[in-house]
C-alpha cells in the first residue's frame, strides 16, 4: 500500500510540475502571466508583540513598518488592471497585524478598492495571535466586509504549554479574546470563518487537551494542527541544522510577497528578507513579475536547480499548497476537524 501511495504522489507531482513548467514557458514567450498571481502575502510589520518559540523574526536592516502608500500602490494596481485575478490576500506573513500603526487604514484602503472595482474580490485572511484584541478591534475586523477568514494561533495542549510556546502571551487573556471574537461573530451572523491553528511540540505531542483548550477549539469553525519538525533558515533552531528541500516549489510561480521594506520577495515563508529580488517603491508589480531577475530564478527552479536560487537553497518546503483558504478544505474533503465537534 505504501508503494502505491508513493507512486501516486510522484505521478501527481509530475503533472503539477508540467503545469508550472507551462506557466514558465508562457512567461518566456511573452504572454500575459499576471493572471498567474493568485496570492498576495503582506508583511505590514517586521516586529511582533510576541516572541514565539518556533518563530525567528529577524528585522535585520528592514523597515519596522510597511509604508502605507506602498500598500495602496499595490492594491490600486491589482484592482484596476483586469489582467490580475488575485484569489487570496493574506495578512500578515509575519509580525502582528494589530501592532501595525495603520491597520485601520489598511482595511479602509482595501474596502475602497473592492467597492470601486467589482473584479477585485480577494479572499482576505488575517493571521491573528489574539493578544491585542478588544471590543473595538473585534468590531472593526468583523464588520469591515473585507475579511473572510481569521486564523487564530493557539498552541500547546494547556495553558502552560501555550505560554511556553508563545511568550509573553497569557493564555487566560487569549482565551477571553477568543470568546469575545466568537460571540460577536455569531451575533453578526457569522461573517468571518474562524480557524484555530494549533502547534504541538514534543512537550505537547499526544497529550490530552485541557478543558480550557477544548473550549478554545470548539469556538473555531475548524482546527488545523502543525508540529515543528523541519524548519527553514528563517526560523529559530538551536542546533542550526536545516533540511533543505531538493524538489520543485510552486511558491515562486503564484505568490507575491510584499515585505515591510516595500520590496518583493519570492516567498511568504521568508522571515529574514533572504529572497528579496525587486522593489515596489520604484517599479510596478507588472514590471517586477515580468523582470529578467524573476525569469532567471524561475528558469533555475524549472530546471531543478533549486540549490542555485538565493533563499530557496536552505528552505525545507516543497510539494505544498500555499493557498490557505478554508474553502479548499471543504471542497476537497481535507477539512481536518470540521466544526471542532470532537472537542
Amino acid at each position: 500500500m505504501q508503494i502505491i501511495k508513493t507512486a501516486a504522489k510522484k505521478v501527481l507531482w509530475f503533472f503539477s510540475y508540467l503545469g508550472w513548467a507551462y506557466k514558465y514557458a508562457r512567461l518566456r514567450l511573452g504572454f500575459n502571466t499576471l493572471k498567474d498571481i493568485e496570492i498576495l502575502s503582506i508583511e505590514f510589520s517586521s516586529v511582533c508583540n510576541l516572541r514565539c518559540k518556533y518563530c525567528f523574526l529577524d528585522q535585520l536592516d528592514r523597515e519596522r513598518f510597511l509604508d502605507i502608500a506602498v500598500y495602496e500602490k499595490l492594491i490600486r494596481e491589482v484592482a484596476s488592471n483586469p489582467k490580475y485575478r488575485i484569489k487570496v490576500m493574506e495578512w500578515p506573513i509575519s509580525g502582528e497585524f494589530l501592532v501595525y500603526p495603520k491597520f485601520r487604514e489598511v482595511i479602509e484602503i482595501t474596502r475602497k478598492y473592492m467597492q470601486q472595482y467589482p473584479n477585485f474580490r480577494p479572499h482576505v485572511i488575517l493571521n491573528e495571535n489574539l493578544a491585542l484584541l478588544n471590543e473595538e478591534k473585534v468590531e472593526l475586523l468583523l464588520t469591515s466586509g473585507v475579511l473572510k477568514q481569521i486564523i487564530c494561533s493557539i498552541d500547546g495542549h494547556d495553558a502552560a504549554t501555550f505560554e511556553d510556546m508563545r511568550p509573553p502571551a497569557k493564555f487566560d487573556r487569549v482565551l477571553a479574546n477568543m470568546r469575545l471574537l466568537h460571540k460577536r461573530n455569531a451575533e453578526l451572523g457569522h461573517p468571518v470563518f474562524i480557524q484555530v491553528n494549533n502547534g504541538r511540540d514534543e512537550r505537547s505531542k499526544d497529550q490530552p487537551l485541557s478543558e480550557a483548550m477544548k473550549e478554545a477549539f470548539r469556538m473555531g469553525d475548524t482546527v488545523t494542527l502543525w508540529n515543528p519538525k523541519y524548519w527553514n533558515e528563517s526560523f529559530n533552531k538551536k542546533d542550526r541544522k536545516f533540511f533543505p528541500a531538493k524538489g520543485f516549489c510552486s511558491f515562486v510561480f503564484n505568490n507575491v510577497t510584499l515585505a515591510s521594506s516595500g520590496k518583493i520577495a519570492k516567498c511568504c515563508m521568508d522571515l529574514r528578507g533572504a529572497t528579496v529580488y525587486a522593489d515596489l517603491n520604484t517599479h510596478t508589480l507588472e514590471e517586477i513579475w515580468n523582470s529578467q531577475a524573476r525569469r532567471q530564478f524561475l528558469g533555475l527552479m524549472s530546471a531543478n536547480k533549486r540549490k542555485d536560487v538565493k533563499g530557496c537553497d536552505s528552505c525545507s518546503i516543497t510539494y505544498t499548497n500555499n493557498d490557505n483558504r478554508y474553502t479548499n478544505w471543504i471542497r476537497t474533503g481535507r477539512r481536518m476537524l470540521a466544526g471542532a465537534q470532537r472537542f
